[in-house]
């Protein structure tokens, strides 16, 4: 009973030429077949000389194709193996030599990446390979091996249990979950293991019962050891008991069918078949004398045993006929569980057939990719593909003609370009001396179960299928060529196949399956016995070297900064005749190469080329960026063109045109007009500080954007609307007032730009709006506000505490005296968030009352926002005067502007001294200005950067400030003249109120 097929041997040794940028030799075949067991690389003949013959029967010679030494092994750092593509891929680069991807590796194929950057596929017809509980893999071994209690082969696809004597079945095979058994009769003796094989001796008299481990399960034969045993009645019927969950079914051409207990398919039988030990001479009739000795040997014995001086292709196993055994049918039946076979009487009863004699029903898992068809749909033994005309037996075969079709894993190659191929056999055993043809077609796609007999007809071979290679060769095993010959390699290759393939590739095609026939294109030859042959399935091969073209590429956008402004994608606008132009390229398989440029007038592969750079590619390992700059004199203003690109690997496949990219080249700048505005004319008084306004700016219907700026200020991109002429309004508010200028620039599609023009404007200043205590009052708790309010209220002040009113520097003044003695307004006096400034002529009279005394503040919630005020910690202790504001109520550390105390040094009791503190928002500045001589304008200022924008919304007050909530910083003396402007003075206006001995104050 056959599940499965053999392994391939490391023995194998095949090699073959890749049609890439150099000629290379590939490792061969058995170092592909061996992975990681065998990390050394091969060496020497590519392929060796054959004799063949031609169709007509001419004979000549085929030429030895010359290899060429493969890459020097490596060091032992280099591993045969990689787990994945990109790491095989880096260690195929540095070593030198070919690296299996694992995680490609099934149990048929594997694929390498080649050092060269390509990548090789060995896809086998047959099962090369176990997966391991682990994860891992192991060659197929079925060596048998004792393990609890039971008989297993080493590593199979098959879970299958041997018995190792007794009563129970011989075999038990797991499927999933179900489980199917065999049994003899009686209980079995103790096998004798030889490799793969359980021998039970005598289970009847003089018949072993042979147990067969396979790639993917198992067969069993009977062997007839004796005339003895085949005359006994007992073997005309031979019943074996089926157990489990599977059951067995039999099919209307004499087979069996396992399967599950849902009816499911799980294994299927070609028909039983039987067959004796004979090992015919070749047609010429010569018999080599270790032949005729072992029939002698078997003739004195009355039965054959296998023969160990015999050729091993001679030799009739339970796993196989030998050639030239004669083969007969069995009868297959079933009854109940019982599996019945009925034996050909002829070849039992037959005193000339050569002993012993095999009774072999294989039932097949079928994971072999193989079918074949007979011309008189006669079943076979399924061990061998066989093609031609088979030789007659005496049982069996009348001549009847074979065909045989393997199928093949490509799914790896899908998209790629197929760079070599062959398909190689081994030839096991050939019917005639010398070399005859064998051809090959591809056919239609397998169907049905592997290892199972098509109906003759139903895949033509000939002139009914695709022709793709043909092959001479001989290997006859049987002795009558004067020698026995060894088994051939038989390897198609050629355009044919590669072009094929390539349909395949292209198609994304996951199977490829061929046919075998010894019939040539024209349906000739295949009647003639001499072209009869049998090939290994297990040592079925289609080996292909293949590489996947670079990606087509992706354009990048052009550089804002340096080529383009508002379109610089796929229809760019380029302000440039000299554009670089951009393509990000890669390619699958991470190699090389060249990446060509090319500008047309259209986008056709026709229309004329404007330029390229076909004479300067730069070669570059991929991914990467290509660039290339268009050559001068090759684009002009107003013109419109059209480029693609597309890359080159290393071996000279291109990859497809990445998408068409449009560019227009426009160099000539828009034009704008000087902006204008009836809010702020040019060179005229405007609007009042403060005050919005609207500035129109008018370019040509090219423009796409205006930028603008006023004075060295920041800038403001807009968008520009409208057709024939295109504008845009610009929303201006003025901080300051006198003189400010507008700057405009233009930009149109391609970021020409046309300007900067320019519009100066004049803001006109704010009307004098100030608070004015001018403290003149005799006596009373409240002092009158003189100022110019402009529409609002005046602001009286509030005299609380120890306060009262005397003789001061401009009329009367203000005396503070101690704790609680201030002047507070009912309402806040100054907007603090914009500019303001606050003044007062002030006399200390007790410097050392308090180290902050602060003349002047407004009120916060919980703080004052500024302070004009006396510090004794600053100029180095000796103290001086300050303007200190606060950027938060709470936080933060209050900032000061203060004197260094040149005036005053440091400030004296009893002297009156003019003060003032400035806030400008604008420039993010504080100031404080001292001036004390009545005569000039002499004094001092002091400056520092500030920033905080809050607004304090409580009393303006004289005397104190507010920290924490609470009042603080009291100050003890004089105050005069007090004024708070809701603008920024000069410096020459608060002179000239320190000059100012009476009246009201310059408007």
């Amino acid at each position: 009973m056959l599940i499965g097929t053999r392994h391939v041997p490391a023995s194998r040794v095949r090699t073959q030429r890749t049609r890439v940028r150099s000629r290379w030799a590939a490792a061969t075949l058995a170092v592909l077949l061996a992975g990681a067991a065998s990390p050394a690389v091969t060496t020497g003949p590519v392929r060796a000389a054959a004799a063949t013959v031609g169709e007509a029967g001419t004979a000549v010679s085929a030429p030895a194709e010359a290899g060429e030494a493969a890459s020097a092994p490596a060091g032992a750092g280099c591993a045969a193996t990689a787990p994945d593509e990109t790491a095989a891929v880096a260690a195929a680069a540095e070593c030198g030599r070919q690296v299996e991807v694992l995680d490609a590796r099934t149990e048929y194929s594997q694929v390498f990446a080649d050092p060269t950057g390509t990548r090789t596929l060995v896809s086998a017809a047959a099962p090369q390979r176990v997966r391991r509980d682990d994860g891992g893999w192991a060659d197929v071994d079925p060596t048998l091996r004792p393990a609890d209690g039971a008989i297993v082969p080493t590593a199979t696809l098959a879970d299958v249990r041997f018995s190792a004597g007794g009563a129970g079945p011989f075999v038990t095979w797991r499927e999933r979950d179900e489980i199917f058994t065999l049994s003899w009769p009686q209980p079995l003796p103790a096998p004798v293991l030889d490799g793969d094989t359980a021998v039970y001796p005598d289970v009847h008299p003089d018949v072993d019962l042979q147990v067969i481990a396979t790639v993917d399960g198992f067969r069993h034969a009977l062997v007839v050891n004796s005339r003895t045993a085949a005359a006994d009645p007992a073997l005309r019927e031979i019943r074996y008991h089926a157990g489990g969950t599977m059951r067995l079914e039999r099919t209307d051409d004499e087979a069996l069918r396992l399967v599950d207990s849902t009816g499911a398919f799980v294994a299927e039988s070609s028909g039983a078949r039987m067959w004796d030990s004979s090992a015919d001479p070749a047609a010429t009739g010569e018999v080599l004398p270790e032949v005729a000795a072992a029939r002698s040997v078997a003739a004195a014995k009355g039965w054959t045993a296998v023969n160990p001086e015999l050729p091993a292709a001679l030799r009739s196993t339970s796993a196989a006929p030998g050639v030239g055994a004669n083969s007969a049918e069995v009868g297959v039946a079933t009854s109940g569980t019982d599996l019945i076979l009925a034996p050909a009487p002829g070849m039992l009863d037959d005193p000339d057939a050569v002993l012993p004699i095999f009774i072999d029903p294989p039932l097949n898992k079928l994971r072999t990719l193989w079918q074949y068809a007979s011309s008189n749909n006669e079943n076979n033994d399924g061990s061998a593909a066989r093609v031609g005309k088979q030789p007659p037996d005496q049982y069996s075969s009348n001549g009847q003609l074979y065909r045989s079709y393997f199928n093949f894993s490509v799914s790896a190659m899908h998209g790629a370009q197929i760079l070599a191929a062959d398909i190689t056999m081994e030839l096991e055993h050939s019917w005639s001396c010398g070399p005859t043809w064998v051809h090959l077609y591809r056919t239609t796609a397998m169907s049905g179960t592997s290892g199972s007999r098509l109906a003759w007809g139903a895949k033509p071979l000939g002139s009914g299928a695709v022709y793709l290679d043909a092959w001479a060769g001989n290997a006859n095993e049987a002795g009558g060529c004067g020698s026995v010959q060894q088994n051939a390699d038989a390897v198609f290759e050629g355009q044919n196949l590669i072009d094929d393939l390539q349909y395949y590739a292209d198609g994304n095609w996951s199977n490829y399956s061929v046919g075998l026939c010894a019939c040539n294109s024209s349906n000739e030859y295949e009647s003639t016995t001499d072209r009869w042959k049998m090939f290994r399935t297990n040592q079925t091969y289609l080996i292909a070297t293949y590489d996947k073209p670079p990606n087509p590429p992706v354009a990048q956008p052009f550089s804002t900064t340096t080529d383009c402004y508002q379109r610089c994608g796929a229809s760019a606008i380029v302000r440039t005749t000299r554009p670089t132009l951009r393509a990000d390229v890669s390619d699958p398989f991470d190699g090389s190469g060249p990446t060509i440029f090319e500008v047309r007038t259209a986008q056709s592969d026709t229309a004329p080329v404007v330029t390229d750079n076909r004479d300067g590619m730069t070669w570059t390992a991929l991914p990467a960026t290509a660039a290339w700059q268009v050559p001068a004199g090759a684009f002009v203003h107003g013109g419109t063109y059209h480029w693609r690109a597309k890359s080159r690997d290393e071996n000279f496949l291109w990859g497809d045109w990445s998408t068409w990219q449009t560019l227009t080249v426009d160099t000539e700048p828009p034009a704008i007009s000087a902006p204008a505005s009836t809010d702020f004319p040019l060179e005229d008084w405007g609007a009042q500080v403060g005050t919005a306004g609207t500035f129109d700016l008018v370019g040509t219907a090219d423009v796409e954007d205006f930028v603008w700026w006023v004075d060295a200020g920041p800038t403001t991109t807009g968008t520009g609307t409208g057709t024939g002429t295109r504008t845009a309004t610009v929303d201006h508010t003025p901080a300051t007032d006198m003189v400010h200028t507008l700057y405009a620039r233009a930009l149109d599609l391609a970021g020409n730009v046309a300007g900067p023009v320019e519009h100066q404007f004049w803001v006109s200043p704010p009307p004098n709006k100030y608070a004015h205590w001018p403290l003149d009052e005799a006596a009373g708790t409240v002092a009158a506000d003189a100022g110019n309010p402009q529409g609002s209220a005046l602001s009286p002040g509030a005299v609380a505490g120890p306060a009262s009113f005397g003789p001061g520097r401009i009329g009367g003044a203000l005396t503070l005296a101690g704790p609680g003695a201030q002047l507070t307004t009912s309402a806040p006096v100054l907007d603090t968030t914009r500019g303001f400034t606050v003044l007062a002529w002030a006399r200390a009279s007790d410097l050392a009352a308090g180290t902050v005394q602060t003349l002047l503040s407004q009120d916060g919630a919980t703080a004052s926002r500024f302070e004009l005020q006396y510090r004794a910690d600053v100029n180095g202790g000796a103290g001086g005067w300050c303007f200190t504001m606060r950027a938060a109520q709470t936080t933060g550390t209050p900032v000061s502007a203060c004197a260094a105390g040149v005036l005053q040094a440091p400030p004296t009791e009893d002297v009156w001294v003019h003060l003032a503190g400035a806030y400008d928002p604008v420039t993010g500045q504080i100031s404080v200005y001292v001036m004390g001589d009545t005569q000039t304008c002499a004094g001092e200022t002091a400056q520092a950067a500030f920033t905080g924008d809050w607004a304090a919304t409580g009393s303006f007050v004289v005397g104190r400030g507010l920290a924490a909530g609470a009042a603080s910083s009291q100050w003890y003396g004089d105050v005069d003249d007090v004024f708070a402007y809701q603008r920024l003075l000069s410096t020459y206006e608060i002179c000239q109120q320190a000059l100012r001995t009476s009246g009201p104050p310059p408007s």
